[in-house]
């Protein structure tokens, strides 16, 4: 059996794919459940969803021109890595809410008409601003971008987002009167002390070495995608040129702002497991990488490990 024949046998077949979930799911259950028990099934069940929806998206707008679940399964081996995040709930609907507005902004491709959905992407992170991660309203600047490269920003577009934040503003300035109490107005929308509060961020070493590994994996990632055939076509490549865009930012804000390192983390997997899912997919015949995406997830396991106190 070759290689590529091993990458369809583990990662383009759905029974894997269902495979690796449960194996995701032993994994957190043998870390154990600390936190609320709600949050940490809620959790796991987003996660799925985010996993679900990286397959979507790289099968909708062909950014891996072959049927694979490697994305997804990276994206579940990245977060049960980190058992932080089983019970994040804040960091699982915002990552949610962030891969939404991707498949948005890439269905928008050469679409001068994008205002409805401009609308939709800023209803949808400024309502997750403001009742789930007040940060998440920072990034629709980065969608107006990723749809002025796909030539589908323009006035309308621009007006549509303010309306959208606007509206949902406008929704809680509303019932704040009605219920004549504006401290939550206030402390969603006046308040955002977590995203300006700068604190270099403070990790433990394994956590370092993590961060430096995916630094690496996302820059080979980026000389494949960028220097090599396989994003011959122009629409591929800007998909890609935006994920790295999102991908520096979330990389500044996982450096610079400590106090919301942890929600941020799931939006960063779901990234990187699309990049570099990309990256081990379409070099499913090259020897050394191949050897690659098993250190990555030999890596993965072993951070695992170190995170629930072994070894120590």
């Amino acid at each position: 059996m070759d290689s590529r024949q091993i990458h369809k046998t583990l990662f383009g077949r759905l029974p894997s794919f269902l495979l690796f979930i449960l194996l995701a799911l032993f994994a957190r259950l043998f870390a154990g459940v600390t936190g609320d028990v709600y949050k940490f099934w809620i959790t796991f069940a987003i996660q799925i969803g985010i996993a679900v929806s990286l397959v979507l998206i790289s099968y909708e707008y062909q950014l891996i021109k072959k049927r694979t679940f490697l994305p997804a399964i990276l994206f579940l081996i990245f977060t049960t890595s980190n058992p932080v995040l089983y019970d994040n709930l804040e960091g699982a609907i915002s990552a949610f809410a962030m891969i939404l507005c991707v498949g948005i902004t890439f269905k928008n491709y050469h679409n001068p008409k994008s205002q409805t959905d401009s609308l939709n992407i800023a209803l949808i992170l400024t309502t997750g601003s403001v009742f789930c991660w007040q940060p998440l309203i920072f990034f629709i600047p980065l969608f107006w971008i990723g749809l002025w490269w796909f030539r589908a920003f323009n006035a309308r577009s621009f007006f549509a987002s303010l309306l959208g934040i606007s509206t949902v503003c406008l929704f809680l300035f509303s019932w704040c009167l009605y219920i004549d109490d504006f401290n939550y107005f206030s402390d969603k929308i006046l308040y955002m002390k977590e995203v300006f509060s700068v604190e270099w961020i403070v990790l433990q070493w394994y956590d370092w070495i993590v961060t430096a590994f995916f630094v690496v994996l996302s820059l080979l990632s980026a000389m494949n995608i960028f220097l090599s055939g396989f994003s011959e076509k122009v629409k591929t490549t800007l998909f890609f040129k935006f994920l790295y865009l999102l991908l520096v930012v979330l990389f500044a804000f996982t450096c610079f702002f400590d106090p919301i390192v942890n929600n941020i983390q799931d939006i960063v997997y779901f990234v990187i497991a699309l990049i570099s899912g990309f990256y081990f997919s379409m070099n499913d015949n090259n020897k050394r990488i191949n050897f690659l995406l098993i250190l990555t997830i030999v890596f993965m396991i072993t951070s695992y490990i170190l995170r629930l106190g072994y070894f120590f």
